[in-house]
């Protein structure tokens, strides 16, 4: 009896088929549209690198922006973004300046503002 090995099983899907994906070490789960989840033996960084349009938002998550349906920016160090299955993930505080700008998304931010003066918003992008 023939055995296959993991490494003979490759997974092959479109990037328009993706709504984000969730690293962990050199482990990524990869989550459809029709509602499964895939664990791949790629890291994030390669899925990256294969698909430049897609937002690395946190360390551990890179998001299709296709299926973005809300920002919500709480202060400079919380924004939070709703997928369209209802799934939301933080962005990691270092990173909410490149996403809103990845996004097109305004900074609201006063020149003389203090951290704790940036304005509540909440962006519906679908």
């Amino acid at each position: 009896m023939k055995r296959s090995s993991a490494a003979q099983i490759q997974h092959k899907f479109e990037p328009d088929q993706i709504l984000y994906l969730i690293g962990d070490v050199n482990y990524s789960t990869v989550y459809l549209c029709d509602g499964t989840a895939i664990l791949s033996s790629r890291t994030l960084k390669w899925y990256h690198t294969k698909w430049p349009d897609f937002i690395r938002i946190h360390k551990a998550t890179l998001i299709n922006p296709q299926y973005i349906q809300s920002c919500h920016v709480i202060s400079c160090i919380l924004a939070q973004i709703t997928m369209q299955n209802g799934a939301t993930m933080t962005i990691s505080r270092r990173r909410i300046h490149d996403v809103l700008g990845h996004l097109r998304l305004p900074y609201l931010r006063s020149a003389t503002a203090h951290w704790n003066d940036y304005a509540v918003a909440e962006v519906k992008l679908a």
